[in-house]
């Protein structure tokens, strides 16, 4: 949902601004490309500036000024995203992010409410605000309780949504029917193959979940840029990528002499066949997670081709 507490246009001259209201409605555009961003049904009401709202700001042309195609861009993204549900019992009106003093700020809230129910929703704020990632956000259910403080994901970019999604496996304790769909999300630029399941690791599904997230995360930001950098060379990879905690390299000469034992890091995708010999180990003698090099097959990305215990080498 868009933190309508976070447009703050004091200060600004006429050129940031509509550089900033650009950023925002871009980053806005692609959110909404692949998921429902909610309002509040009140976000021109906000405060942008000392005495002023967001309607004078952006519908009237009041100062602050910023140029009329980017507050209408803007305008009419917003005017199109849904409204929250106003009559949700239990919203607050005001919290206090870490790091700050008492806000008003209903999206942010109906944010914390989602999160004292186990369910997290991010807020997508202006650009100039501070508050980023994971935040303390502080509010009260109803006036004369005790406030209580739940963890609430702030992003200025959709580069960030996949940091997310992430955290939500642990967070939310993802089920394993769920694991695929959600992964898609937290890491979308590798493929898995279809033929994945967690059912052919040696170790239940709440053993193995963490350690693949963490895993996929490794392979999906760090994988490609260190090909890239070490000229594939595999014991520099193997090295470069060891820095974050995972142990991932390729089969060993010996193991890649053996036509049929290679045939089994053979995956089939769409009806094409990728060789996944590239390989992370949860332990040395059992668990791993095979993969391919980037394909141009794929768009240059990776597939994930292989959860088991161990194949033949």
């Amino acid at each position: 949902m868009v933190d309508e507490s976070s447009f703050d246009f004091r200060g600004l001259t006429e050129e940031r601004l509509t550089d900033l209201l650009d950023a925002f409605t871009d980053a806005l555009t692609e959110l909404t490309e692949r998921h429902a961003v909610a309002v509040s049904p009140w976000w021109v009401e906000a405060e942008c500036a000392d005495g002023k709202q967001l309607y004078d700001v952006l519908y009237e042309g009041e100062a602050p000024r910023a140029g009329r195609d980017a507050r209408l861009r803007m305008v009419r993204l917003m005017d199109r995203c849904p409204s929250w549900d106003t009559e949700t019992a239990g919203l607050p009106d005001e919290v206090e992010p870490a790091g700050s003093g008492p806000l008003f700020a209903l999206s942010v809230g109906y944010a914390w409410w989602h999160a004292t129910r186990g369910h997290h929703v991010g807020c997508l704020v202006f650009p100039v605000a501070e508050r980023r990632g994971w935040l303390k956000v502080a509010a009260k259910a109803a006036p004369a309780s005790a406030a209580i403080e739940k963890d609430v994901y702030f992003l200025s970019d959709p580069s960030a949504l996949p940091g997310f999604w992430r955290e939500l496996f642990s967070r939310e304790d993802v089920a394993e029917h769920a694991f695929f769909e959600r992964a898609r999300e937290a890491f979308p630029d590798v493929v898995f193959a279809r033929s994945l399941t967690f059912r052919t690791f040696d170790g239940a599904y709440g053993e193995m979940r963490d350690w693949v997230v963490q895993v996929l995360s490794v392979v999906h930001d760090h994988f490609a840029p260190a090909l890239v950098k070490h000229a594939g060379k595999p014991s520099d990879v193997k090295a470069e990528l060891g820095r974050h905690g995972i142990d991932l390299s390729p089969e060993s000469p010996l193991t890649r002499s053996k036509p049929k034992v290679m045939r089994q890091r053979d995956v089939e995708h769409e009806e094409e066949t990728y060789r996944c010999e590239w390989h992370a180990k949860k332990e040395r003698h059992r668990n791993r997670i095979h993969f391919s090099l980037p394909q141009q097959r794929l768009g240059g990305r990776v597939l994930i081709g292989v959860f088991v215990d161990h194949l033949d080498t």
